[in-house]
């Protein structure tokens, strides 16, 4: 089987407001404020690119500065961009956020238009182009109606799932049954699962849902409690990384290229969870929304730790 993995998904210019002290609404807040790249796929893609797998990432941007500027900076960070669209005239994503004095989200907008460019047809353009790919990784920036035939293209890789956000998890209702692999907080597995699962009875009858669905593999992030894992045989919860956190941004999007990357290692369920919170880890202790201290030997090592 091939060796790659291929990412569906956003890319975007992140402006990350980080505020001196608490917050004070409808006024001027004193903090700084930086810029990179960002964007759910191409967080995963550039995590994956670091952890040292082959990766391309299909996504679209305009042909304005910030757009041409991702692209060259996917390319540069190891990621290939051969299936990306750039489109002539439009405006690339952006996303602006604001976080609180303990650096996690307050609020955040985000502006992904340009997506609409991904069509079914265009899927369809490049997917031989594309080749076969042992995993295909969707987020759901993408319109629906390409995210449902992207899910039965490649029908050989398995297939993951980041939900992005509750109001967009919306989107994959319909291809649970073509995923493997999902990756969701407890807000988008409850909109996924049809079941509020805020409490353990409820997280469980959710899980039977998404399993029954035929997912494979269940990641449910809970924030500070850590992770819940399940498959068909094992149900189980793995602590949050304990360390001090400088920015959460791009922290479920390390966890989701984790989980990628031990899908294409071939680890179990527990030393997948493990290797994904080591990398989550890695990323919360930098502004940066993508670690560049994230190799995997360092991963490794942190899950050893995590596991000791």
């Amino acid at each position: 089987m091939a060796r790659r993995i291929l990412v569906i998904g956003g890319a975007n210019t992140d402006i990350i407001g980080l505020p001196d002290s608490s917050l004070l609404p409808h006024d001027s807040n004193p903090g700084h404020v930086r810029m990179g790249h960002g964007g759910v796929g191409r967080n995963i893609a550039e995590n994956l690119a670091r952890l040292g797998v082959d990766v391309n990432l299909v996504t679209a941007v305009g042909d304005d500065a910030s757009g041409l500027a991702l692209i060259e900076a996917c390319e540069a960070a190891g990621i290939s961009t051969s299936g990306s669209l750039v489109v002539p005239g439009a405006s690339s994503s952006s996303y602006l956020a604001i976080m609180d004095a303990e650096h996690d989200l307050e609020v955040a907008i985000n502006d992904m238009r340009v997506l609409e460019h991904l069509t079914p047809q265009y899927l369809d353009r490049v997917a031989t182009k594309l080749g076969d790919p042992a995993l295909v990784v969707f987020d759901t920036n993408l319109p629906q109606v390409t995210l449902e035939h992207g899910s039965t293209l490649w029908p050989g890789a398995r297939k993951l799932l980041d939900p992005v956000s509750a109001p967009k998890a919306v989107k994959a209702a319909g291809i649970l049954g073509r995923l493997d692999v999902l990756k969701a907080n407890e807000l988008e597995a409850s909109v996924l699962a049809g079941v509020s699962m805020h409490t353990q009875e409820g997280l469980n009858r959710g899980i039977d849902v998404l399993l029954d669905a035929g997912i494979r593999e269940v990641f449910i992030s809970m924030g500070e409690r850590g992770v819940y894992c399940a498959d068909s045989t094992d149900r189980f919860a793995v602590s949050a990384p304990h360390v001090a956190i400088a920015n959460t941004t791009g922290a479920g999007d390390a966890f989701a290229a984790g989980i990628a990357y031990a899908t294409l290692e071939g680890m179990g369920l527990r030393d997948a969870a493990e290797f994904a919170s080591a990398v989550a880890g890695i990323t919360l202790v930098t502004e940066r929304t993508v670690s560049q201290a994230l190799t995997a030997e360092a991963a490794h090592l942190q899950a050893g730790r995590r596991a000791q």
